[in-house]
């Protein structure tokens, strides 16, 4: 059991980050106001040191970047099935009794209803007072309820003091021959053919 555990963390710790830092990146990429506003927090809040998990509660729009990343790809696109223990209906439809029912949070998460345009990024549906406002499960990257995945502050916080670290150092771009990326549903959901970026040393740009 104990070593069952240790695996699902580091997977989630892992294989969640590594799927979604290409998309932060793309999403950074294609909206320059968004990098910019990162970049001032980044360079505000660690003043040119190493970041630490004691800066996470500073670095609030580094993690609203993060999220707005996981409502608009969501490494578990899809969830384990749960079994319906009785006849029930949602929504207007029947589910016997004994149906398997899959949760998709990428359906959930581009649901107008609670997320006007869901296909543009927008890291303030992010803050506090916006989240609050959403409808029970209504962002689910990491599942819900008593079966929530173990790592999921772990891989925020990874995912957060890896984009601040990196943007530190190096301004990331699209290369000129990187289309539109197509999400490759595996078992996580990564830009297929990955992605290609060039990099630019921040410390040639400032003063």
């Amino acid at each position: 059991q104990a070593r069952h555990e240790a695996m699902t963390l580091f997977l989630a710790g892992h294989d969640t980050v590594a799927g979604t830092l290409p998309w932060v990146w793309y999403l950074l990429a294609k909206h320059p106001e968004a990098e910019a506003r990162l970049l001032e927090e980044v360079d505000r809040v660690l003043q040119d040191r190493m970041p630490t998990a004691e800066d996470m509660p500073e670095l609030i729009f580094a993690q609203m970047v993060v999220k707005e990343t996981l409502r608009m790809y969501p490494q578990a696109y899809v969830l384990f099935a749960r079994v319906a223990a009785e006849d029930v209906e949602l929504g207007g439809y029947r589910i016997p009794q004994g149906s398997q029912v899959y949760p998709v949070p990428y359906v959930i998460h581009h649901d107008a209803r609670w997320y006007p345009n869901p296909e543009r990024f927008e890291p303030d549906r992010f803050t506090p007072e916006r989240f609050d406002q959403l409808p029970n499960c209504g962002w689910i990257p990491f599942g819900a309820g008593p079966r929530v995945c173990i790592g999921a502050a772990f891989a925020t916080m990874e995912m957060v003091l890896i984009v601040a670290t990196i943007m530190q150092r190096v301004r990331l771009s699209l290369a000129p021959e990187q289309g539109v990326p197509v999400p490759l549903p595996r078992f996580s959901l990564r830009p297929k053919g990955g992605l290609q970026m060039t990099y630019a040393p921040r410390t040639a740009a400032k003063p």
